[in-house]
């Protein structure tokens, strides 16, 4: 191209061909126009939340007679984002339904059924933070050095304005290409998607891809990791939490911990089951942790401190609920010793109910351990860091516990499912229950395909 060209910051006057661009290039590349035929929706949703709540962070690439070739656009404040969204989106749908009923032909009315019925599962999962991009070229400029100099004119712009953070989504049939030729940009591929709405008009799978690259080059966050724990093993319920691990790894490969109860109920112990000791070393040889989960995972013997917490909450299992201090090391010492003799590493503790005093992480680490857990926090020792990542569970005793359980779930799933650090916690009953066995095989395989895999909490704070 003998043009000359120009990387110039956005003018209010760019709008109406950064708009045509957008919807000359929105069909994989080409006219969006065979996909959905109203141009002016299309290019509303699309552009005019950077162009006209922050064009300060549009750059343009311009041409001979001042033609628009291509643009970049950042959107730095999500809530000018969002706050620009909610503003316009009643108009948006009024329009959409209008033109569904009364004037798009079928290939429109088609994407929108995809919009409403399938776009929000087939989008990747984004960062909660960081600068989100949008960038389109048009034909004549891409493979040209210059769509370089523009993204990475863009990406130092950013990191003047000291933002950390990068990431966008980037829609291709080219999936491998796609991936590398970002890579070369620093960019990471963090989630991806295959999407459907083109399938009328091609045959061959398209991917949504979400792209992240950390500006100020510290190490990667993590893979996407699911901490995985079975809890209230004792000799009873071996054969359940054996079931509970075939059936999750076999989805979701990895390793777990096991929350072992040394004394369950005051009943049989622990010690002197010879299978449950040779299925714990099995289990730890195999790369799980054991961990200690309360001493007698009951109240026996102690006073009622709350009855909502140890009662109703708990169904009288909060062992250390409001138990005092020397108690408590004295449980916590009594189940370390069982550790020791039996070679296993003591490295987590979490408290039935994971109720306990809030003085008790100051001992904890002192103890040696390197975590515990509440239903919300991860809490690593010994700086005592807390990690939000809220716990998914069931609670089943009851027939009103099951309904609030089949509202719960889908609900945690919808906040917690998408985070980089998922929580599952299972009890030996759960996959009884049918509704609770089909939720968990679709969930852990939604994750397995999204490249989660299976962590113990011990593997997880000493990663």
């Amino acid at each position: 191209m003998s043009e000359p060209l120009l990387i110039r910051y956005y003018r209010a006057e760019d709008r109406a061909q950064i708009r045509q661009i957008c919807a000359e290039t929105g069909f994989l590349g080409d006219p969006v126009d065979p996909l959905f035929e109203d141009r002016e929706l299309f290019a509303d949703f699309l552009t005019s939340p950077y162009t006209d709540a922050e064009p300060e962070n549009c750059l343009v690439l311009e041409g001979e007679n001042r033609r628009l070739l291509g643009y970049v656009m950042g959107s730095r404040s999500v809530w000018k984002h969002t706050g620009y969204l909610a503003y316009r989106m009643p108009g948006w749908v009024l329009r959409a339904i209008w033109g569904y009923f009364f004037s798009y032909r079928e290939p429109s009315r088609r994407y929108l059924r995809w919009v409403l019925s399938r776009g929000r599962k087939e989008t990747p999962s984004t960062p909660k933070r960081g600068v989100h991009f949008h960038i389109n070229l048009l034909p004549e400029v891409r493979g040209l050095s210059i769509g370089k100099v523009l993204f990475d004119t863009f990406l130092d712009r950013m990191g003047e304005l000291g933002e950390k953070s990068v990431f966008g989504q980037v829609i291709s049939k080219e999936e491998r290409r796609t991936e590398r030729m970002f890579a070369r940009y620093g960019f990471r591929l963090t989630d991806r998607r295959e999407v459907t709405k083109f399938r009328e008009q091609r045959k061959d799978p398209v991917y949504l891809f979400t792209l992240v690259q950390e500006r100020d080059r510290t190490p990667p966050p993590r893979p996407p990791r699911l901490i995985l724990s079975l809890h209230d093993f004792h000799p009873g319920s071996r054969h359940q939490i054996e079931e509970q691990m075939q059936f999750c790894l076999s989805r979701c490969p990895g390793h777990l911990s096991i929350l072992v109860v040394p004394h369950y109920h005051h009943e049989i112990l622990v010690e002197d089951s010879k299978e449950s000791l040779e299925f714990l070393n099995k289990c730890q040889d195999e790369g799980h942790d054991l961990a200690i989960h309360g001493f007698f995972h009951d109240r026996q013997g102690l006073p009622a401190a709350s009855r909502f917490w140890t009662q109703w909450y708990s169904a009288n299992e909060a062992e250390f609920f409001s138990l005092p201090p020397s108690e408590a090391a004295k449980r916590i010492t009594a189940a370390k010793e069982l550790w020791v003799r039996q070679g296993w590493r003591a490295r987590g503790f979490v408290a039935p109910g994971w109720l306990y005093s809030s003085s008790l992480d100051r001992d904890l680490g002192e103890m040696g351990f390197r975590y515990t857990c509440t239903l919300r926090d991860v809490i690593h020792f010994p700086q005592g860091k807390k990690e939000r990542a809220w716990a998914g569970t069931y609670s089943l005793r009851s027939t009103w516990r099951r309904a609030l359980a089949r509202a719960w779930h889908p609900l945690w799933k919808f906040r917690c499912g998408q985070e980089p650090v998922v929580r599952l916690s299972l009890h030996p009953k759960d996959l009884e229950v049918p509704f609770v066995r089909r939720q968990l095989g679709v969930f852990l395989d939604e994750l397995a395909d999204r490249g989660y895999r299976s962590w113990s909490y011990a593997d997880h704070v000493e990663s």
